[in-house]
Parts: C-alpha cells; sequence; structure tokens
C-alpha cells in the first residue's frame, strides 16, 4: 500500500508558503513595533470590518486564550477597542480605531513589498488561479 506523501498536498505546500510568508514578514516588520500576529490581525480588520473576536482567532488560527491576550495588548496600545454585536451583546466585536489606521498605514507597506517579492516573475493571471483553486479547495473543504 502506497504511503502518503505530503509533498502532493496543496495543504502541506500551503503551511510551507505561509512559514516562509510569517518569516520573511516577520524581518520587514523589525523595528516597527507592530509584531506580524498583529499586522495580521490588521489585516484581516482592514479588510473585513469589526470582527468577532472567535472569528478573528479562528482567521489568524489561534486559540481563543491568545486571540484574547493579542487584543488585550493593541487594546491598550489603543489599536481596538471591543463593542457588544448589536445582535447579541454577549458576542465582543473587535474594532479598529483611528490610530491603527494610522500605524496600518505605516506598516502596510511592508506587506506589499513581501507580495512583491514572493510574485517576482509570476504572471498576475497565474497568482489569481492559484488564489482560485485555493478558494474552491477551501470550499470543498467547507471551510
Amino acid at each position: 500500500m502506497p504511503h502518503f506523501n505530503p509533498y502532493e498536498s496543496l495543504g502541506f505546500h500551503c503551511n510551507l508558503t505561509l512559514k516562509a510568508f510569517v518569516g520573511s514578514l516577520e524581518g520587514k516588520l523589525k523595528g516597527t513595533g507592530v509584531s506580524q500576529a498583529q499586522f495580521r490581525a490588521l489585516a484581516h480588520l482592514v479588510a473585513l470590518g469589526p470582527l468577532p473576536l472567535s472569528e478573528l482567532a479562528d482567521r489568524l488560527s489561534i486559540t481563543a486564550a491568545t486571540a484574547v491576550r493579542l487584543v488585550d495588548r493593541m487594546e491598550r496600545d489603543g489599536w481596538v477597542t471591543r463593542k457588544a454585536d448589536l445582535e447579541d451583546g454577549r458576542v465582543k466585536r473587535i474594532e479598529l480605531t483611528n490610530e491603527a489606521t494610522a500605524v496600518w498605514a505605516k506598516v502596510s507597506s511592508a506587506g506589499r513589498e513581501l507580495l512583491s517579492e514572493a510574485y517576482k516573475d509570476i504572471p498576475a493571471d497565474e497568482i489569481e488561479a492559484v488564489k482560485n483553486i485555493l478558494e474552491r479547495v477551501r470550499r470543498n473543504l467547507g471551510a
């Protein structure tokens, strides 16, 4: 019986790619006062707007406890606030402050620079094809 070869898995390659992205991002953020976890949280909140803490944790692939500590630090630094959800007051939505928007304006260039390096010599239509395929894989897996 043939063994499972992880190198044949898109998931395995996505994981390796994520590690490469995170490592490179950490280097680009040195000296900014923004960690890669904070950058990723800001990116989700900028792109999607206010999110429940549980959804932010899910999108960052971290535990709820880790997300609470991350949001606590970001709230302490004046980057986010917790507001009660209008439909369910037990749910706290994480919202960006004006200060976070200013921080994002400064560090988002690191994200653009990272993508520029990562996508070097890869045609835009191929990048779009990969994104579309990965979206279909996520849908197939119920995510």
